[in-house]
């Protein structure tokens, strides 16, 4: 009798990432978004509860502040990505600028896009911005969450 429940757990074929497509899908989202140069890696969050509607739109403030504007070439690639322990989102993105926009101008704007017009510290949005290494492999990071079911991304280019 072991022997038999042993064959039959044996014959039972394992799911693995690869045979449901989405590791292969994620690596060739990763190597679209590792092709084009990078200027900065972006975790962006909020002090409200962020759908994904509010997160599109948050992007879109964020994206047309006129310091990026005037920055002339400028592209961004975002992507929502749930919380795990509380409701709503938060956010990922690749910035390519140049130097005239820094890590404090970066934050500044992200407060501003969130609403704290006055930059505020008590009603500060938290930002990470990090340079961006294209060694770590943040492409294929952010292109995970392409593939998740309740998903948002885009790329915006000027």
């Amino acid at each position: 009798m072991d022997k038999k429940k042993e064959r039959c757990r044996t014959a039972i074929p394992q799911r693995s990432k690869k045979s449901s497509g989405m590791t292969n899908i994620q690596d060739s989202y990763g190597q679209w978004l590792s092709q084009y140069d990078w200027s900065y890696w972006i975790t962006f969050t909020t002090r409200y509860t962020l759908t994904l509607p509010s997160g599109r739109r948050l992007m879109e403030r964020f994206w047309n502040h006129t310091d990026f504007k005037r920055t002339g070439n400028a592209r961004l690639f975002w992507c929502a990505e749930p919380f795990d322990l509380r409701e709503g989102y938060h956010l990922h993105g690749l910035l390519k600028c140049n130097g005239i926009i820094t890590i404090k101008m970066i934050a500044q704007i992200h407060n501003y896009a969130c609403g704290n017009v006055d930059l505020r510290k008590e009603d500060w949005h938290r930002i990470q911005v990090q340079r961006y290494n294209p060694k770590l492999g943040a492409g294929k990071y952010v292109a995970k969450y392409i593939t998740k079911r309740l998903a948002d991304y885009d790329m915006l280019e000027r």
